[in-house]
């Protein structure tokens, strides 16, 4: 596993996210706190699977969930004993992240990138799946259940509305620097088992099917203009960003060993999600145990 914290992506806030996983080493508690919502969750897992792995003293708190809820809503934290650290996946973007009053408010976070050799600079947002990634990172780099849910740091960037405009370069930074690392592959969707197609508006699943079939036999050439083929009736269809659409038919990203990639497992697991507060609160928990234990969300 390479460093995550070596990805341009946090470049500018590496100082920042080492001065803070010190803070949450040194301390005798930490509460940690997250929404009933998978954003919350995906976040959530990475923390608390860095913190069993280094013994840390913590207790886990699953909050309402905020996902139908204005971003200007201010969360009221429950008065707690020790470090209290709030994960707000669903604020606006900040240029930093909150250190105040014994509370780490973990929000995304808005940086300039460069790319490569290039002098132009990107704007993104690093998701909270992500900053907590590499917050556990620095907290246990070398803990198994931490290495367990690093192919699931790119979840929160493939769940935020950025990967619905033409170029996010979170993601694309974040997915090459896993895949470049061994904990994901990069599979075009003809070659992944257990694909779920339904994110995709008008695709057709027969098309699918039966280019699956031939798949193996073609080149290079021949899979590019049966893709071409399977995208058309997509391409009409407004619903669905470039960016967006790319991702589903070149880069379904995989665990290695499992069947189903992650956008799959992502799309799956949301629209299972309660809507009742309560059954949202006890499954998120469920769903937390789950992705700790197992490394994927189904």
């Amino acid at each position: 596993m390479n460093s995550i914290l070596q990805s341009p992506i946090f470049e500018s806030i590496k100082e920042d996210l080492e001065e803070i996983s010190s803070q949450i080493k040194n301390a005798e508690l930490v509460q940690l706190m997250a929404p009933a919502d998978l954003d919350g969750i995906l976040a959530l897992a990475q923390l608390e699977a860095s913190f069993l792995d280094s013994s840390l003293h913590y207790r886990r708190r699953v909050l309402s969930p905020r996902k139908f809820v204005g971003r200007d809503h201010v969360e009221q934290i429950p008065e707690v004993d020790g470090l209290v650290i709030h994960i707000c996946p669903f604020m606006e973007s900040q240029s930093s992240i909150d250190v105040s009053n014994n509370v780490i408010t973990i929000f995304p976070i808005s940086v300039p990138i460069k790319i490569g050799s290039s002098s132009k600079s990107h704007q993104g947002a690093i998701d909270c799946t992500a900053i907590c990634a590499a917050l556990a990172e620095l907290i246990c780099p070398t803990g198994a259940r931490v290495r367990k849910q690093r192919p699931m740091a790119i979840g929160g960037s493939w769940l935020r509305q950025s990967v619905d405009v033409n170029y996010d370069p979170i993601l694309s930074l974040l997915r090459d620097h896993l895949d470049k690392e061994g904990s994901i592959d990069i599979c075009p969707l003809p070659e992944v088992p257990d694909p779920i197609t339904d994110m995709i508006p008008g695709f057709s699943v027969r098309m699918l099917s039966r280019l699956t079939k031939g798949w193996g036999k073609m080149d290079f050439e021949q899979r590019s203009s049966a893709i071409s083929e399977l995208v058309l009736p997509v391409l009409r269809n407004s619903g669905i960003s470039t960016m967006r659409l790319e991702e589903l038919i070149w880069h379904r990203l995989m665990i290695p060993g499992e069947g189903m990639d992650i956008a799959s497992q992502v799309y799956k697991t949301n629209s299972n999600w309660p809507e009742d507060v309560e059954s949202a609160k006890i499954h998120s928990s469920t769903i937390t145990d789950h992705l700790i234990t197992q490394g994927k969300l189904v």
